[in-house]
């Protein structure tokens, strides 16, 4: 019995650096705990970080003296580095993988597909939300903060690759070395989804099916795109360039999260409906459900032609 119990706890020890002898579901365990231990370690390393800041700056955090929200917000945005530093070194050390094998390798070009893409995917969402009337186009902001919105473009510059990295780099490719490649997109795409579930549950019942189910659906199409191009990079730009947009360019709603005035065009909601996503915004909508899965599918459709059977960068 001794034995058994020492033999299940060494074989779900996010720390093993073996992986070949271990049976599927207890390596699926592994990897799910190791995601959780980069998660919350990360976390852990930066908040006495911002702490730290503060003081210097010469807050009383103890007496709730704190930076602006948007502050903390680019702070917090700045701080995923120390996650993607550590996202690397836990696969280098424990893994044995280099930043190549997460994806990141010379085809950098894929950056600038996967902006184009955001594009493609939010002017055909917010089309057809001005078609229906769900989303009004109130004109442009009439004081614009460029140097606040170049912050927040450098912010989700960084957001967005570790999320890129953490989800798809790291847990996804290694799911698949004994899981289906199906399989382990749907992990990791829970994975993904699991952060924005504070947020979402806030939201009515309706918006909250609907935005789960485009969570998933954006991040089954990130993962596709990383596999079928054989690249991290068009996830981190579609990814980039969605929040941007979504935040700082047409000042909407973003995962939950009011959209303000540090923006260029000043787009709202009209009223609350599952054409607009009510109060969670358009990506609980069903108009997005609708553009993702088109995207989706024909991201599929790729995959079946080009036949691929392993995640290979």
């Amino acid at each position: 019995m001794e034995n058994t119990v020492k033999g299940f706890l060494e074989a779900i020890n996010p720390f093993g650096r073996e992986d070949e002898n271990i049976p599927t579901f207890l390596f699926l365990i592994r990897k799910i705990l190791a995601f959780i231990v980069i998660y919350f370690g990360c976390m852990l390393i930066a908040e006495p970080i911002v702490i730290i800041i503060h003081y210097a700056m010469e807050y009383d955090v103890l007496h709730g003296e704190m930076l602006s929200l948007t502050a903390m917000t680019l702070m917090k945005y700045y701080g995923y580095i120390v996650h993607i530093g550590l996202i690397l070194l836990y696969c280098k050390i424990f893994e044995r993988r280099s930043p190549k094998t997460l994806g990141f390798n010379k085809r950098i070009v894929g950056y600038l597909k996967g902006m184009l893409v955001a594009v493609v995917l939010l002017s055909s969402c917010l089309g057809l939300g001005l078609l229906t009337g769900s989303v009004k186009y109130n004109g442009i902001f009439e004081v614009i903060d460029y140097k606040l919105i170049f912050a927040f473009m450098l912010g989700f510059i960084i957001q967005s690759a570790m999320e890129e990295a953490m989800c798809r780099g790291f847990l996804m490719t290694s799911l698949s070395k004994k899981l289906p490649i199906t399989l382990a997109i749907f992990v990791s795409s829970l994975a993904f989804a699991w952060p924005h579930f504070s947020s979402l549950f806030k939201a009515d019942l309706a918006y909250c099916i609907i935005g789960v189910t485009n969570l998933l659906l954006m991040s089954a199409i990130f993962s596709l795109f990383m596999i079928n191009d054989r690249n991290i990079y068009v996830a981190c730009g579609l990814h980039f360039f969605w929040n941007f947009i979504l935040l700082n360019i047409c000042g909407l709603n973003l995962s939950g999260k009011d959209g303000g005035t540090d923006a260029v065009f000043n787009l709202s909601t009209n009223g609350n409906s599952i054409l607009n996503g009510g109060q969670y915004g358009i990506e609980a909508s069903i108009l997005t459900t609708f553009v993702l899965l088109v995207c989706a599918l024909l991201l599929v459709y790729q995959f079946m032609k080009l036949n691929i059977k392993k995640i290979e960068f």
